[in-house]
């Protein structure tokens, strides 16, 4: 790993722990356990930092879906590698990672949310395998299907402003991803899910 990775990632762990307010340039190169000047040598500014570690976080999540993928025997089981994926990604920010993306560094949120349609146009494609494999009923229509879910999605993003603040992220990503997949599956689709929780369910218990 060369130095720069090295950044990114401590940079991550430090955001999604803290949030992006909190945390500074002191802070990461701290934690590196390289100089300032290093630091600023390698990213100019906070605002490069950030957008650096949101390129590269999207980076890692692309090369492991398309990994997910290619391992996986069919499409509902990949599609619900990645749910774990996004779950485990999910678990680990802080309530106020995007609120403190949004607010101070727009910038960057609008390049995070420009990835949703690269999303939809992926799983649109994944739902039409899934329907030629009998996992996904035959009516839905996939581009109408990945939209009306991506833009559920959404809606995590702004759980700060939601009458159901009681829950957290990963209970409402949870809710809004098995739901979908369930309203979209065949009697066999609806197996591979069913399977699925209990093992998640059991393995969450133990």
């Amino acid at each position: 790993m060369d130095l720069r990775e090295k950044i990114l990632n401590k940079s991550m762990n430090l955001m999604m722990r803290i949030g992006p307010q909190s945390v500074t340039m002191d802070m990461v190169a701290r934690d590196c356990g390289i100089s300032k000047r290093t630091l600023y040598e390698t990213f100019p500014n906070k605002h490069n930092l950030i957008s650096c570690v949101m390129n590269h976080n999207q980076k890692l999540l692309n090369e492991k879906f398309t990994q997910i993928f290619e391992d996986s025997a069919n499409s509902f089981e990949a599609l619900l590698g990645v749910y774990t994926t996004v779950r485990e990604f999910i678990n680990r920010i802080s309530p106020v990672f995007l609120s403190d993306l949004k607010r101070l560094y727009p910038e960057v949120f609008d390049e995070y949310k420009a990835h949703e349609t690269q999303h939809m146009e992926s799983l649109a494609k994944i739902i039409h395998r899934a329907k030629e494999e009998g996992l996904a009923l035959e009516g839905i229509k996939c581009k109408i299907a990945a939209f009306v879910f991506i833009n559920n999605i959404k809606s995590i993003h702004y759980m700060e402003d939601s009458p159901f603040s009681e829950y957290t992220m990963a209970e409402v990503f949870d809710g809004a991803f098995l739901n979908f997949m369930r309203g979209i599956a065949t009697k066999d689709g609806q197996e591979i899910i069913e399977n699925f929780v209990v093992k998640h369910l059991k393995k969450e218990n133990n």
